[in-house]
């Protein structure tokens, strides 16, 4: 009996510090491992026909180096207190910080614009026009934005992903 009750510490304490590792980690972890958005698929199927297996090595080194730099960042967040734009701007200044933000506005349109086209694609399957798929979203999307606050919508059913 003893021997059962020193394995189940053993697992309990491990347990907690999975957990807690899962905790501090929190979503950045999910969206490193889940990047899937239209863009990405489209990436990763062009990528995968044209090289087959032969990248496989390339992906095995940036898991860790991705997972590092989601930690260090979640870390930083959690220690100083401040997102990463403000980070930014207090460590390198006005210039940095202004080219980090019109950079990051930059890439976040080319993803929208993605996503508009992978939905446009993936509905054109079923026969439904482009403009059709287009305006539903942004109709979608703006209900969104004027009928809630972020964590209405992230604690959502349709959309939590927990």
């Amino acid at each position: 009996m003893n021997f059962f009750a020193k394995l189940y510490y053993r697992l309990h304490k491990v347990w907690k510090a999975i957990r807690l590792n899962l905790v501090i980690a929190g979503h950045g972890i999910v969206v490193m491992v889940a990047d899937n958005d239209a863009g990405g698929i489209t990436t990763y199927a062009a990528t995968g026909a044209k090289f087959g297996y032969r990248l496989i090595w390339f992906l095995l080194l940036l898991i860790p180096v991705a997972y590092y730099v989601q930690e260090m960042t979640v870390r930083l967040g959690a220690v100083s207190k401040r997102g990463h734009a403000e980070a930014i701007f207090d460590g390198f200044g006005a210039f940095w910080g202004w080219f980090s933000l019109l950079d990051l506005m930059i890439v976040d349109w080319l993803t929208l614009v993605t996503e508009f086209v992978g939905m446009s694609a993936a509905l054109a399957i079923f026969g439904v026009p482009p403009w059709l798929t287009v305006a539903a979203v942004i109709v979608l999307m703006g209900g969104i934005v004027l009928n809630g606050r972020y964590w209405t919508w992230k604690r959502s059913p349709c959309c939590s992903a927990h």
